[in-house]
């Protein structure tokens, strides 16, 4: 069971935004991709999810075009949280995560223990009847995280989760809380993408790493492959230094 891009590119208005990218992400897995800015990791996710269609090649879900799949089918094995969420209506937060079970029919009250189960894991117990626009940047990001999860929680051996750019507005604490749910999902067979900015997060938790730059894939493997001091200087313009801690785990130190 994979979701795999086959040599493709997307063009908007003549401008080439990714050029001959292939990848594929497996059940069971996280996949990191890092990348400068402007590199083109929002535009792989929004190929990945089906918002957008690539210029060349395709994008497969278990083997199936998406032209193939329709809307619905989709919403059952592929959840996504896009960079940005806008939300200015008064919902509760109960009632956001809720909004995760829209492709799977039924009702509120039978969903209860689930909401209930993920809101624990996320620390948003105390804010499930608070007003969504009350919250601070981090806790609509917890929510919304939640809302995600929530879509495909009862499928996990057969979803695929895209995450673009997750822990931006969370604090330290939360954003290890996140990692750790999506090395929980990965353990349950779901296959985890998360666009991240953090090398050092997506090194300790991915289980492979793309890196982008410039709409194109400089390498794609383990942590320890691709960020190599040569492709961190040619992706980022500056030279790490690489720490060996004592659990055999690398850090990536950037100093002037």
């Amino acid at each position: 069971m994979t979701l795999r891009a086959e040599h493709c590119g997307l063009s908007y208005a003549g401008q080439r935004i990714l050029h001959d990218v292939s990848l594929e992400l497996k059940a069971g897995e996280i996949l990191a991709v890092v990348g400068p800015n402007g590199a083109g990791k929002s535009s792989l996710v929004g190929l990945l999810a089906g918002t957008s269609r690539p210029t060349l090649g395709s994008v497969t879900l278990d083997n199936q075009l998406y032209a193939d799949i329709s809307l619905a089918a989709r919403a059952t094995r592929l959840a996504v949280l896009p960079q940005h969420t806008s939300l200015d209506f008064p919902f509760t937060v109960d009632e956001i995560i809720e909004m995760g079970r829209i492709p799977h029919g039924g009702n509120a009250r039978m969903h209860a223990p689930m909401r209930a189960e993920i809101a624990a894991l996320l620390g948003l117990e105390a804010l499930r009847e608070r007003v969504y626009t009350t919250l601070s940047g981090g806790e609509k990001q917890r929510t919304q995280i939640a809302r995600v999860l929530c879509q495909l929680w009862d499928c996990l051996p057969a979803s695929y989760f895209l995450f673009d750019e997750p822990t931006g507005a969370l604090d330290i604490a939360h954003q290890l809380v996140f990692m750790s749910l999506a090395r929980q999902l990965a353990q349950q067979g779901a296959g985890v993408l998360t666009v991240m900015h953090d090398i050092n997060l997506a090194a300790r938790y991915a289980d492979r790493l793309v890196l982008l730059k410039d709409g194109e894939v400089m390498g794609i493997g383990t942590p320890a492959e691709v960020l190599t001091n040569e492709h961190v200087k040619a992706a980022f313009g500056v030279t790490p230094q690489v720490v060996l801690l004592a659990d055999g785990s690398r850090q990536w130190l950037f100093v002037e």
